[in-house]
């Protein structure tokens, strides 16, 4: 038996709806990814508005700093990207984090990451 439209189309808002409005960008997003905006580091990816239709969008990383070979979070605008590379995102479910190779003050290289669960999708756009 098949269900009535409306009930689907109902279904369907309620499952995306609560998702734009939480910190989980990674539920209403793709193709998400690191790039650079000008000289900034910036987070890139198409999200779905509220009515469904997509947008790309990039938020400019901010206050993320190299601190000796690990990345943390603090204000003003991101540097980490003057002493890292290999940046990345990666995406694991309901979690993103921002990963790569930075120097420590001694010079060699170590791996390391932050998490960026404080990114959500605001109706395709994404906002920190």
């Amino acid at each position: 038996m098949k269900a009535p439209v409306w009930l689907t189309i109902g279904i369907l808002a309620a499952a995306v709806g609560p998702a734009l409005a939480d910190n989980s960008y990674q539920n209403t997003c793709s193709n998400i990814g690191f790039v650079y905006s000008g000289n900034n580091a910036a987070l890139q990816a198409v999200c779905l508005r509220t009515n469904g239709t997509p947008n790309a969008t990039q938020l400019v990383l901010q206050g993320i700093s190299n601190q000796n070979g690990k990345l943390t979070q603090g204000t003003g605008a991101s540097t980490f990207q003057q002493s890292c590379g290999n940046i990345q995102i990666i995406v694991n479910g309901p979690n993103s984090l921002l990963s790569a190779l930075c120097r420590t003050t001694g010079g060699s290289s170590v791996a390391t990451s932050l998490s960026l669960n404080n990114i959500s999708n605001n109706n395709g756009t994404l906002q920190q």
